[in-house]
Parts: structure tokens; sequence; C-alpha cells
């Protein structure tokens, strides 16, 4: 990507320092293949296995390393022309150090290991779970989980064959990444012999063991199935469409058929993330991939697609292609994430999933001094997982940028030639810039190095004197903050009119300060003509004004939906004023885009969440009613046949805020009677409307209510419906009723990934907030032991009040002294003190602006 002399200096380094590093296993051996046998019973709480590696040994040494954590080696041999016993010692940096009492020379080896592990309870590795009383097993090894379930080279550059027999009572169904070649029935067990895969990482093996439902996915070129747990096959329905479909496209777009023997799609139960792209068995949340179809809205589908799209994307570009250190995880996921909203708005337009902004998700993440550039030193699993959420969303969000400026033909020649060329290997960030860099005659290099080795993004500043536009950029920093200078390359589209003339300006913004000549004088200017770029904009604010009011006939929805996001970032650099922001929110209320209107909405209901205090709490009620009148009115609140879903999806906005920020009785009433006729029967109720219902109503609600949502979680097959008991049960509000459901949480009832559901309402209102903290200060323990362990790290962001720097101290007095059983805390830390300072600051600065708005 970046300027190749400067490229290969910093791989070298990266390299180097990530082999250095004390996480990594000493490059002594190096693995060619790897069977693994195991017996794997879900009504134990332990497993045994044996494995083979064959491997060629790299230079004379007295030990060997592998990956490992949790598993016991009964024994260890290394089977050569000299053999030998090794003993085992495991270092608490995720290795096993296998030992031999004589020096042994390089050559070809087999390392055979004969090993037992208990069933991991926290959603990773080879992990136990049980729905609706019933064990099954499954697997999660991304990102370094493979070691809890074998010994193996645990890495992704170890890309190699792996081959996996498993035994299991007769009674089960077994699946791995491959087909099943046969299967012997000794007694009440079956062992399941299964193919070969070609070469893989580790992170990507996959298998699930349980009394499973199945059916065909017909129409693709390889056989497929939607895998379930018991009772849930006929939910499946939308996926098998769906699956198809998004192959063919992507095989088309890649140049590439799809690769691997097979592809079934398992839905869990228990999963800590969205999806898994292991290779030939993907495995989903189950209320992703399952769906019932009399109740699902809009986004449940798209949802579902996309992420159908992401995992199958990876089967590429990932699996087929691997990364060779998790200093590149970014770009994997970017790239999943880019691929699927092409292939979601290509095969079904329907949902308007291009009106989705990832950039906005994480611009304001992204411009803190605490975060790093996505593309940085790994050593640990809590250096891969911190900020991946911004891998996700920044580094999709800059491939759109690149494809827009080069070309869709130009990119995807790029990606079809670097495919092909690292099939079955490992390769780098650097060579895919290469790549796109020959298909376009673009510097594409230059720009991706200053976006993804650099932290925060360009703030352009936009002047015009007549025909000539001098364009500026500086760091974007929020304001007050010191931060060192950087400069980006930036592609900027500037979009620009004067009557019914519309034209863009292109320029590739490389120095601070550069000037473009318009084809005419403008009347208003759009800095970012189709909302694609990764910077933040400002102009003075008769311009500003000017575009403003143009806005609605010459803007499309997407490009005003980006007008209010840089609108709310310019508050945040202190570029305009809170009250000017309101103010220019109310005008985009009545936008005739329901879209639009509902993000005006939620962006004013964030600013009461910033600035509410004593000084205003009375003034927020009738203001959000107020504010929320025209959509009411226009849309009502009740819905209409065949309507828009984008109007449903705004009355749940609508609805939501009524009931909660409007204090609106009828509202609330309403939310109630539907509450109880969902818990009869979810088909009756607005789908769109029916978790803000459960949620209002157990904000209200009593012990009798509460009752009757566990009971529906605990019975229910529909994974939908379980998932909004779970997000409902943390909205009861009285201190009885919110510490029953916290504690809760904390029985065998509530798996470790279900546990962030139950905890994503408990911080609504100052009084239940602070009982939720403090229940997590006196719970910590357990707390932590139910959480799956990459998650930890981020308990200090539950116990830190929004702006309170009270609040901020206890936390840091408090996780302060677990640093060093969890060092993922300390930068957890440091991120919150520069937020909640931020916010503090913001406060201080705007909140007379924001009390003489209300009090208009």
């Amino acid at each position: 990507m970046f300027i190749k002399s400067l490229l290969t200096l910093s791989v070298a380094v990266a390299v180097s320092s990530a082999h250095a590093n004390e996480f990594v296993i000493e490059k002594l051996a190096k693995p060619s293949s790897q069977h693994v046998s195991l017996t794997l019973d879900p009504a134990q709480d332990t497993f045994s296995g044996m494995t083979e590696i064959a491997l060629e040994v790299l230079k004379p040494t007295s030990y060997i390393e592998l990956n490992g954590v949790d598993y016991a080696a009964q024994m260890a041999k290394l089977l050569g022309d000299e053999n030998c016993d090794l003993s085992t010692e495991m270092l608490k940096t995720g290795k096993v150090k296998f030992s031999c009492a004589e020096q042994i020379q390089p050559g070809k080896y087999t390392l055979k290991i004969d090993f037992t592990a208990p069933y991991n309870r926290q959603s990773v590795g080879l992990y136990k779970t049980l729905d609706q009383g019933v064990p099954y097993l499954f697997t999660q090894f991304e990102m370094s989980d493979a070691r809890r379930a074998f010994p193996v080279f645990d890495e992704p550059s170890y890309k190699i064959p792996f081959q996996l027999t498993i035994t299991a009572p007769s009674s089960q169904k077994v699946y791995a990444n491959t087909p099943e070649l046969k299967t012997t029935k000794t007694g009440e067990m079956t062992t399941h012999y299964f193919d070969k895969t070609p070469p893989i990482p580790s992170y990507l093996v996959a298998m699930a063991v349980g009394p499973f439902e199945e059916r065909e996915v017909k129409g693709m070129p390889i056989p497929g199935r939607v895998i379930t747990p018991q009772g849930k096959i006929h939910l499946s329905e939308y996926a098998e469409q769906a699956m198809p479909k998004v192959l063919a496209a992507l095989e088309d777009y890649f140049g590439i058929p799809y690769v691997y023997k097979k592809l079934d799609s398992v839905a869990v139960p228990e999963f800590p993330f969205g999806a898994m792209e292991n290779a030939g068995l993907v495995t989903y949340r189950e209320d992703i991939l399952l769906l019932d179809l009399a109740t699902a809205t809009r986004s449940k589908k798209q949802r579902n697609v996309s992420i159908i799209a992401h995992e199958l994307a990876h089967q590429w570009y990932g699996n087929l292609v691997t990364m060779k250190w998790w200093n590149d995880l970014w770009l994997n996921e970017a790239f999943a994430s880019w691929m699927a909203a092409k292939i979601t708005a290509q095969l079904n337009p329907e949902f308007e999933s291009h009106l989705d902004l990832p950039q906005n998700n994480v611009m304001a993440l992204d411009a803190r001094l605490s975060t790093k550039p996505i593309r940085k030193p790994i050593k640990t699993e809590a250096d891969i997982m911190d900020g991946l959420g911004l891998a996700y969303s920044k580094g999709s969000s800059v491939l759109a940028m690149v494809e827009n400026w080069i070309g869709e033909k130009a990119f995807q020649q790029g990606i079809q030639a670097y495919l092909k060329e690292f099939s079955y290997k490992n390769a780098e960030a650097a060579d895919l810039w290469q790549a796109l860099g020959k298909a376009s005659n673009k510097d594409v290099a230059g720009v991706l190095k200053s976006f993804i080795e650099q932290s925060s993004f360009p703030l352009v500043k936009v002047t015009q004197q007549g025909k000539t536009l001098t364009i500026n950029q500086s760091r974007f920093t929020n304001a007050g903050v010191d931060a060192p200078a950087q400069l980006w390359n930036v592609p900027v589209a500037i979009k620009y009119g004067a009557g019914d003339k519309v034209k863009t300006a292109n320029v590739l913004l490389s120095k601070a300060n550069q000037s473009v000549k318009l084809e005419f004088e403008p009347e208003w200017i759009y800095p970012d003509q189709g909302a694609l770029g990764y910077y933040r904009w400002v102009m003075d604010d008769q311009q500003l004004a000017s575009l403003i009011e143009h806005a609605a006939e010459v803007l499309t929805v997407r490009e005003r939906l980006a007008l209010l996001s840089a609108a709310d970032a310019l508050l945040d650099a202190g570029v305009i004023s809170a009250a000017h922001l309101m103010q220019t929110l109310e005008v985009f209320v009545s936008d005739k885009h329901p879209r639009v209107a509902n993000t005006a909405l939620g962006y004013l209901a964030a600013q009461k969440r910033t600035f509410e205090d004593e000084s205003n709490h009375d003034l927020w009620p009738e203001f959000i009613r107020k504010s929320i009148m025209p959509a009411a009115k226009q849309y009502g609140l009740t819905a209409k046949v065949d309507e828009d879903a984008a109007i449903s999806q705004l009355r749940t906005q609508v609805v939501a805020r009524l009931g909660f920020d409007g204090e609106d009785k009828s509202v609330i009433n309403t939310a109630k009677a539907q509450a109880r006729v969902y818990l009869n029967n979810p088909e009756k109720v607005d789908p769109y409307l029916a978790s803000t219902y459960l949620n209002l109503a157990a904000f209200h609600g009593d012990q009798h209510l509460l009752d009757a949502y566990i009971n529906t979680f605990k019975t229910t097959k529909d994974p939908q419906v379980r998932t909004k008991m779970l997000a409902a049960m943390s909205y009861f509000s009285s201190a009885e009723l919110q510490t029953k459901v916290l504690n809760y949480s904390l029985t065998d009832d509530v798996t470790a990934s279900d546990m962030r559901t139950i905890m994503s309402g408990q911080m609504y209102s100052k009084p239940r907030e602070s009982l939720f903290i403090n229940w997590v200060y006196e719970n910590y323990d357990k707390v932590a032991a139910n959480l799956p362990p990459f998650f930890v790290p981020n308990l200090p962001y539950f116990t830190t009040s929004g702006c309170s720097a009270s609040s901020l101290a206890k936390t840091q007095s408090f996780f302060m002294d677990k640093i060093a059983d969890e060092p993922g805390y300390a930068r957890t830390l440091s991120k919150l003190e520069e937020s909640v300072n931020n916010c503090i600051s913001l406060k201080e600065r705007e909140l007379a602006s924001v009390n003489s708005f209300l009090k208009r």
C-alpha cells in the first residue's frame, strides 16, 4: 500500500517485534499437517484426545514450543530417526514447552500427544452449552482459542491441512469443516472420520456435537446444510434462500469458485460474536441466522443477509488467503464488512443498506488521543480485541473511499489478482495495496498507509472565493485537545451547484493546503460527494446555512445523513455550539425521508444523555415531545398496511422517545398492554415496536411481569423472542427487581455470551445506573468469571457514569489493583479517562447554550 521502501521497513519491524515477543512460538519447528482425534460427550464436563503433528525441526534444540491453555498432556513423544519422550511445561503466555533430555537434531518428525481438558463454559475454545436443558458442544477458536481444545501451532502463519476424527455417543450428530468419510460404531459410541482440510490456520478449525436438526440448502455448487438445535429448523428458511444467491454473487466478484467441499451453517445458542467464518462450517448466533418470517423486521432480514455475506466473503478473504500475523486482522474484517455491504445492496436493494454509514459509528472514538491505529503491533489477544470494532467500521469505510477514488473496475481487478497470487498462502496488507495500485495506476498505498497506520482522521476545511476553493486539512480533535500534527493523503470529492447545475470536483489532498478551480461560482458546496470520505469537513457559517437551505433538494438521502453526523462532530470539535446543532437537527426532523428524520431524532436524544442535569431535568420531556410531534403527526403511532420499513423504523424511535424521554402516559399504557399480548402471541404485535414495548413495560413493570419474561426466556424456541426477553429484563426499574435481574444473570440460565445483553439497559436513568455500578463492584469476581474472557477488559466501562469525575475516580481506584491479573484494564482506564474528561469539558462549555435553547 505504501511507499515501497517505507512499507518494507515497517513490515520487517512488525514481524520481527511480533516474533520476539514471549507470546509467540519460538521458531524451532514448523508443522506440515495435523491429525486430531477427540472423544466428545456433551453430557460430560471433560474430554480426551490424541494429536499427531507432522513437523520439521529447523535447528538443533532440546525443546519445541506449541500453544496450549487448560489441557493436560498425558503423554508426549517425538518420533523420527531418534525418538524422545517429552516433558511438558505450560507457560503463562499461552504456550507449552515440550522438552527432550537429549538434543533434537534438524529433520522431519511426528509429534504425538495424548491429552485431557475440560469443556470451556465461557463461550470460547471447545465449549459446552445447554439449550432447553439439552447439552451441546461448539467451538470458537478465533482469535487464539484452538489451544484450549488441543495442542497446536495456534498462529495464522502456520497454515496446514487438518484432519479430525471424533468419537461421540451414537445419539449425537457430529460436524466438522469437511465431509464425513465414514463412521464406525463400537458399543454406544460412534467414531466419525472426516476428510482432510485444505491448508487452513488453526483458528478456522471447527466442530459441533449434539442432537441437531438439519436441512439441505439447495442451489449451491457444493453440498450445504443449515444445522440447528432441536425444535428450530423451521426458522432457517430465510437463510436457506439467501445463501445460494450470496455465494453466487461472491464467486462472480472474486472470479474464483468456492474452494471448500461443503458449506454448512450452524445456529449456535451461545455465541460471543455475531458469526465465525470457519472453513466449510460457519457458525452464527442463532438470533442472526434464524428468523420467524411472520415477525421479522426489515433490519433483521438485512442483518441476516449482511452477516451471511460477511462470513462467506471470508471464505476467500481470510480463509483462502490468510494474514501472516494478527496485525492485519483489521484488514480481514474490514474487507469482509465492505464486501458484505456491496453484496447486500446488490441482492436486496429494498433494504436501502446503502444508507448505512459505518464511519459514523466510530469516528468519535477514532478522534481520541488514546485510540491506536487499526494496523498496530499485536502481542496478546487483548491487543487484538482493542479497537476491533473500529477496525471493522473504519477499515471498511476507508476501502469504500478508495474504491470510489480508483473506480469499481480497477478495485475488482486488484482484488482478483491478489487472491489468485496468494491462494492457500499467507499475505499482508502491503500485498493488497500493491495489487490495487497496479490495477489502478494510482498511489493506493500512499492513501491507505495514511489512514491505516495513523489514528484519527482529517478535518477538511473548505473556503470559497469566487470559483476558487482553498482546501485545508488538519487532524480532527475534540475542542481544547492538543494533538500532534498529522497529514493524510485524502481523496476529497466536492459536490457543488448553482441553479440547476451540479458538478463534482475531485482532488487528492496530500498537503496542508491546496486550491481547486471550479467550473462556476457555486451557491452551495457539499465537501463529501456520495458521503464516502473518511474525514470530517467544516465551512464558514454562511456556507453551512446555504447548504442546509438547499439540502432537501440537492443532497441525496445518504449525503443528508452524513451532514447530520458531520454537524454533530463539529460540536465536539468546538466549531459550532450545542444550540446551533440542535437547531440544525430540528430542521431535519421533518425531512421527507424517514431515515433522515429518524437519525435527527436520535442525535437530539443523544444531547439529553450528555447535557441533562438538575438545571434542566424538567425541560427535557417537553422538548422531546415537541421535537417528535412532526414525525408522530405525519406517520402516526401505529403501523399502516404496506408502509415503507423506514417509516416503521422511525416510529420505533418516536415511540421509544415518547415513552422513555417524554414520559407519555398513553404510550406507556399501550406498551404495557402490548407486552402482555406479545407474551401470548408475538405475531400479534408490530414487530418493529415489540422490543420498545417490552422494554417500556419492564421499566414500569412488577414482579409478575418479570416472572413472565423469565419464563418466556427459558421456554421459547424462537431465538429472537429469547433475545428480546433478555434485553427487556435489563430495564426493570425498581431497585428490588433490578437487583433480582442482575442476580439472575449470574445463574446457569444465562450464558457467558448472554450476560452482555442483560447488562445492556442497566444504565438507563441515574438511580438504576448507580445501583448497577455498585452491584458490579460487589459481585466483581462472579461477573468476571461469567463473561467471555476477551470481554472482561471492558468492565470499567460499565462502572463509569458518563461525565462524572467522581465515578471515574472510583473506577480507577477499583481496577488499578487488578491490572496485574488483567492487563487489558490499563488500556480501558486510559480510554475512559480521556472520554470522561472530554464529556466534562463539553458539558462545561455548552450547558448554558443547551439550557438557553431548551427555554426558548
